[in-house]
């Protein structure tokens, strides 16, 4: 029987897709790694315009971002398979799908 891990609340993460543009126009999107118990205030802050990309440490971790519409399928099946994640479900949020 393995025994329960005290810190795995602190190593679980909630794998999200960001979207947004950069300053000079473009469209970028952006894998992050986000803590359970901050998955709340990260949603309120994104839904509000105060989610700040270069301070994103009280929340988790950026994982990879880059420019365009989407991120590239081969880099939404890495993530899922670094974050044992849905690779179905990520590669239909990376395509707008539900």
């Amino acid at each position: 029987m393995t025994e329960p891990n005290p810190n795995a609340d602190e190593l679980a993460r909630i794998i999200v897709l960001v979207y947004g543009m950069l300053e000079n126009g473009n469209p970028f999107w952006l894998f992050a790694a986000v803590r359970p118990p901050k998955y709340q205030s990260f949603l309120e802050a994104q839904k509000n315009g105060s989610l700040d990309l270069y301070q994103f440490t009280p929340y988790g971790e950026i994982i990879v971002s880059g420019e365009g519409k989407s991120p590239p399928d081969e880099i939404t099946l890495k993530v899922a398979e670094m974050y044992q994640s849905d690779s179905v479900a990520l590669l239909e949020a990376a395509h707008g799908e539900n």
